[in-house]
């Protein structure tokens, strides 16, 4: 850790900005949860408890300088907010997720398989591709398991329930239940 702390402070000092303690609470919360993605108000109120007097402004005024300097990523997998997530590695392109629509469980995988449609699109449209990001919606075995045991009928891949599943995992993270985990923080 303390080798990437002296990495983010070098680049916090080229670009003119200070290692204040608020930004390495914030730090600290985004490292120690990197297996999660978190909201901005998650990450401020895990900061609160290391710095109580933080505000939340501070907080997104942070999270803003972390992502334009590839500290972290910001994923936005739904209108309402985004997430975010440590970029260990400090480069632009990063692993890929898949969502469940039933629960909110967000799950990560790194087989870059784009490669040959980066190359097609490329080709075909004469762009320079730099970089992507896929997402993947569906419903985790979890969520199908429980389906099949209290089968109302319909199938949870009704394309008329993403909305209300969306409402659902919104309701759950207003509740303090870390989606990715399935647990109450």
């Amino acid at each position: 850790m303390s080798e990437k702390l002296s990495h983010i402070k070098e680049l916090l000092a080229e670009k003119d900005y200070r290692f204040t303690p608020q930004r390495e609470a914030i730090l600290h919360v985004i490292v120690q949860c990197q297996d999660t993605h978190l909201t901005a108000d998650e990450i401020y109120r895990k900061a609160k408890e290391a710095y109580p007097e933080i505000g939340i402004a501070t907080v997104y005024r942070t999270l803003e300088i972390f992502e334009t300097l590839g500290i972290i990523n910001r994923l936005q997998f739904s209108e309402d907010r985004g997430l975010y997530e440590f970029n260990p590695g400090y480069h632009k392109h990063y692993h890929h997720h898949i969502i469940c629509l039933g629960c909110g469980r967000i799950l990560e995988f790194n087989e870059d398989l784009l490669e040959d449609i980066e190359a097609a699109v490329a080709r075909n449209t004469g762009f320079s591709i730099v970089d992507h990001s896929l997402a993947i919606y569906g419903y985790c075995s979890t969520c199908l398991e429980k389906h099949d045991h209290t089968s109302s009928g319909d199938h949870p891949a009704d394309p008329a329930k993403p909305d209300a599943e969306r409402a659902r995992i919104k309701s759950k993270r207003e509740q303090g239940v870390n989606v990715d985990k399935g647990e109450r923080e």
